[in-house]
């Protein structure tokens, strides 16, 4: 099939819409397998996300949504539109009450743009296309049963930061509306090596640990299980012209392939964390990675332990109530400490120059662009370590995570706080529930919800004390050393054994930067404790909730993590945390969604999987394959004797076996026994054993597979053998 370059058409069509009465002459209206927009004032309309691949060196000329038909669905209506912003805050007041002020503005476009962005070099462009419009003057709804989108390019130059992976363009295709576009990208020639997949950056300090668990340890487990990886120490990074401003990776180098424009301010653009950033370019671009582990606290107020410096990227809100609240909807904004800077690597994030790095197009000074770049090239975790000791305790939860098999991995833990806000926003177990259909059957999903009853912090130290979950998803209030209704000192009282994963909603407790001078939640349960978390997805700042109502900034990353989870089966949690991001660029411009986007940090390795629950039922499969009948010497068929039920063997042999379970990964071990005596037992492939001791007569080998809870099954060989002491 030939593919249009110069213009890209895309029909859509879209099931029937449902009205619906939601309270007193108020409506929701909604289509099938579509989500509504949700910003502040605006009529929560359906939506169809479009994510348009680009061709290869073409830019957008123009874009054009027309229809088939044009239905009118009812009038007089006055819709739904999106709620007031509240903070999950730990300190709130249950008194005031909110009046939406705000006028229903009309919608009657067909399409809105969001902009143009790159994933691993790819362009891609976003925009939302709205089947359904609405005038709010005389309430008249109108319905599109077909859209057709044609997109217009126009050739364009532009530097090529494509890998030309096939990993890559796997995963572009699955993102994309038009995936058949790929195809003009078939002759991009790369010098990427693709050497490693997973790296380590930190000081010298952990590099070179003396404690048993360290990142040496982690690397060498990548490695064993077949991911390429390494450390590299920040010293070398800055030592290196290679990653200055003006060096081959840097923001003002035009051959550097994610220049985005010339720099005047070279400081604020060749700072230790520019650095990483433009060494992090090039493992990408040249070696191949996919994942980066930042090994090392980012306290901005004590140097000594700003080892991996943040980058603050502008975010602001307009309607988050903060206290003491006065009847007035404030505007909150801020430069929130975001590890999305080490993730996305194209352009500068600052390109009008000023104090704000990541600011909206609203906010940018020179021209009507996004500073951001909103499609990671590599998948971030953080890991908060100030100390070896800290950098043991990360090292040592996650492998016992990875090599895990206990049943708790069934576990899986909703907690909702009463939150204080309006109406069915009240409880944060409204906002849990909205999770549970995304959780796979085979967990078992319990619940401790201020709803049903008012629980304490002794109730959920218990509970990871003596029934560990594998999983807490949280919605509470928070702050920097609070959460779970737990304080930062209550943090010494888990002794769990088997560390758990968290994803809360609660403001400020993953706010790394250490802005009030100690440590956040995040670095208590990760890093400070042998127990409590092996990672974490916490929020830097505030997180957002609405007012009576469940859609909110983020339960949409929450929902869209787990989402990437348990659905798209993207497992590893660095990857899942970017998916939920890249998942809601088509909300981007809602009130409250880049807040969140840049806040929810991974604290934790980016490449770690998680695991699947220990299934009900485990079978294991085992045949012994060699030898079959036959004559045998020295181990080689010499030819086959289908008379004889056994083989008969002249000298040494091996025996080999085909083992298996089901469902795959929980073979634990394989036993090998000559005449009910046991010769050992290997617990990793290839699964064989050689016979070589003095044997005359009929002899019985038996291989019994061994599962991680006591599951067996065994194959057994009768055989005559010839193998005396010479041989």
């Amino acid at each position: 099939m030939s593919l249009n370059l110069d213009v890209i058409t895309l029909d859509f069509s879209f099931s029937s819409p449902k009205l619906t009465l939601i309270s007193d002459n108020l409506y929701e209206v909604t289509i099938e397998d579509l989500p509504n927009m949700n910003d502040i004032g605006k009529p929560c309309l359906p939506v169809r996300p479009v994510k348009v691949l680009l061709p290869r060196e073409r830019g957008v000329s123009s874009i054009s949504v027309s229809y088939r038909e044009k239905q009118l669905l009812s009038t007089g209506v006055q819709l739904k539109s999106g709620s007031i912003l509240s903070p999950i805050k730990k300190t709130i007041s249950t008194t005031y009450t909110f009046k939406n002020t705000f006028s229903t503005p009309s919608h009657e476009e067909l399409y809105s743009l969001i902009g143009t962005y790159k994933w691993r070099g790819y362009p891609i462009l976003v925009l939302n296309l709205y089947p359904i419009t609405y005038n709010s003057s005389d309430g008249e709804l109108f319905y599109y049963p077909n859209l057709i989108l044609k997109v217009e390019t126009k050739k364009t130059s532009d530097n090529i930061s494509i890998r030309g992976l096939e990993r890559d363009r796997e995963i572009i295709k699955s993102m994309v509306d038009n995936p058949e576009y790929i195809a003009t990208y078939d002759d991009v020639k790369t010098n990427c090596k693709d050497t490693l997949r997973y790296i380590i950056i930190t000081n010298e300090s952990f590099a070179n640990s003396g404690l048993e668990d360290n990142f040496q340890y982690l690397i060498d487990s990548k490695i064993e299980k077949g991911v390429n990886a390494a450390i590299f120490t920040v010293e070398d990074i800055m030592s290196n012209p290679e990653y200055s401003v003006n060096g081959t990776w840097g923001d003002n180098n035009p051959r550097n392939p994610f220049y985005e424009h010339s720099i005047k301010e070279y400081s604020m653009f060749d700072d230790k964390t520019a650095r990483i950033r433009n060494f992090i370019r090039y493992a990408y671009m040249e070696l191949g990675v996919d994942y980066v582990l930042l090994g090392g606290d980012a306290d901005t107020k004590n140097e000594k332990e700003n080892i991996i410096p943040v980058r603050g990227l502008f975010a602001n809100e307009s309607g988050l109530p903060l206290l003491p609240f006065n009847g007035i909807l404030d505007e909150e904004e801020a430069d929130i400490p975001s590890d999305v800077y080490y993730a996305c690597l194209d352009g500068t994030f600052n390109y009008d120059e000023d104090k704000h790095f990541g600011e909206s197009p609203d906010r940018n000074n020179v021209t009507y662009l996004d500073e951001a770049d909103l499609y990671s090239e590599v998948w971030v975790g953080r890991v908060c370590i100030d100390s070896t000791v800290e950098e043991a305790n990360f090292v040592m939860k996650t492998l016992r995570y990875e090599n895990s098999r206990d049943p708790y991995l069934r576990k899986m833990l909703m907690v909702g706080e009463y939150l204080g806000f309006p109406g069915v926003s009240a409880y944060g177990g409204n906002y849990k529930d909205l999770i549970k259909p995304l959780i796979p059957s085979d967990y078992y999903i319990d619940t401790l919800y201020d709803r049903d009853r008012t629980w304490s912090k002794y109730d959920i130290i218990e509970i990871i004390n003596n029934a560990t979950p594998h999983i807490i998803n949280h919605d509470g209030h928070s702050y920097y050393g609070y959460n779970l209704k737990m304080s930062s000192r209550d943090v010494d009282l888990l002794s769990n054994e088997n560390p758990f994963f968290l994803y809360s909603h609660g403001c400020m407790a993953g706010g790394f930067d250490n802005p009030l001078g100690y440590d956040c939640m995040a670095e208590r349960y990760t890093v400070e404790t042998p127990f409590g978390a092996f990672a974490a997805v916490m929020n830097s700042r505030y997180g957002l909730g609405s007012s009576d109502s469940l859609d909110s900034p983020s339960l949409f990353l929450d929902e869209s993590f787990f989402k990437a989870l348990f659905s798209e089966n993207i497992r590893e949690i660095g990857r899942a945390n970017h998916y939920s991001k890249e998942d809601n660029v088509w909300r981007i411009n809602e009130n409250g969604v880049r807040w969140v986007y840049y806040e929810t940090n991974l604290f934790g390795d980016p490449e770690l999987a998680i695991k699947n629950p220990i299934p009900s039922q485990i079978n294991l499969s085992i045949n012994i394959i060699h030898p079959d009948n036959g004559l045998y010497i020295f181990n080689k068929k010499i030819f086959p004797l289908p008379f004889l039920e056994s083989p008969i063997m002249f000298g040494k042999f091996t025996v080999e076996i085909n083992v298996s379970s089901e469902p795959e990964g929980y073979l634990y071990s394989v036993e090998f026994l000559l005449d009910d005596v046991s010769l050992g037992v290997i617990k990793n492939p290839p699964y064989e054993w050689e016979i070589s001791t003095r044997l005359i007569g009929v002899h019985t080998i038996k291989a019994e597979a061994h599962g991680y809870f006591g599951e067996k099954a065994n194959d057994t060989l009768t055989f005559h053998a010839f193998i005396p002491n010479i041989l």
